[in-house]
């Protein structure tokens, strides 16, 4: 599984259905400087929880769908005993001021076209594909920023969900060898949304290359090491069209992972390090200095339920 990804890098046959679950966790430990007229410190950690479930189904020779739809919450943990207008004890499971609360994240749609297609035998996998983001529950419901020059009031910055509709451009190449690495390739994937959502944010645009490379045990258990790298980045976005500061941005992601073979599916544990060239993550208080310190774990599970012809 391609960096923990349980719905990349394979294809279905003909009314075949493959299941996978992912459930991640990813862990910002982060400070910023005083702000406004808080003459201190800020500093807090973000834990996201994310459960996504999805599917492929095998349409045809050519075609496969593909379908997920993410479920969880991102918790904050505040550390310090000040009061804060920008910060406290929260979750996306609560609504605030400027925020929906609600354990839905966003749903994909894909449409898989298999240019190329070698199945379980040694060759090349090249797909394409096109799909839509579906926004989910947990939005920001106004701007975090103030950048209509609005008097600061308490606020949330984070959320599951950017609440923009979105179209989804994707491609994989992938090469099973019978010589480690045994399976290596990647894939690109540009989110781009439609429109404002129904509360005046336009999300980035997000681009996202991801190359990994598998290498075989050939142990009992089929087992193999995994080790890869991803690159996103996310342009300008923008509060009722004006830009959100440091909101473009561009991260590289080096992980490692661990996959093996059990009676109900393959299983695969992933790390990840995400480093910050430019630009902030979830939690970003605007243009002031600030630094993270970032890591994502994920376990992803896939298998196999062949629908029988009628």
């Amino acid at each position: 599984m391609p960096v923990g990804k349980s719905d990349k890098g394979f294809s279905a046959q003909p009314r075949e259905v493959y299941f996978g679950m992912q459930t991640s966790l990813n862990m910002i430990d982060w400070w910023h400087e005083e702000i406004g007229s808080e003459k201190f410190e800020h500093s807090g950690l973000l834990n996201t929880y994310i459960l996504l479930p999805n599917l492929v189904y095998g349409l045809s020779e050519r075609l496969n769908l593909a379908f997920n739809v993410s479920f969880g919450a991102r918790i904050m943990r505040w550390h310090s005993t000040e009061e804060s207008i920008h910060h406290r004890n929260e979750s996306t499971l609560s609504s605030f001021r400027n925020a929906a609360g609600s354990i839905f994240g966003d749903s994909r749609i894909l449409l898989r076209y298999l240019i190329n297609e070698s199945g379980s035998e040694l060759g090349k996998r090249f797909y394409l594909g096109t799909g839509i983001v579906i926004p989910g529950n947990s939005v920001l419901t106004s701007d975090p920023f103030f950048l209509d020059g609005e008097l600061y009031k308490s606020h949330r910055h984070f959320s599951l969900s950017s609440g923009a509709y979105k179209g989804i451009i994707e491609g994989q190449l992938f090469v099973k060898r019978n010589i480690n690495p045994v399976f290596l390739g990647g894939f690109i994937i540009v989110e781009h949304p439609f429109s404002k959502s129904k509360y005046g944010y336009l999300p980035s645009t997000m681009g996202t290359i991801s190359l990994s490379a598998s290498f075989m045990r050939y142990d009992q258990l089929m087992s193999s090491y995994d080790i890869g790298i991803m690159l996103a980045y996310s342009s300008m976005a923008k509060w009722n069209d004006i830009s959100e500061p440091n909101s473009e941005s561009f991260a590289i992601s080096p992980s490692i992972g661990y996959l093996f073979n059990t009676n109900f599916g393959a299983v695969s544990i992933n790390i990840q390090k995400p480093l910050m060239i430019f630009g902030a993550f979830v939690d970003n208080e605007g243009d002031i200095d600030q630094q993270s310190n970032v890591w994502q774990i994920s376990l992803a599970l896939r298998l196999k339920s062949q629908i029988k012809e009628k």
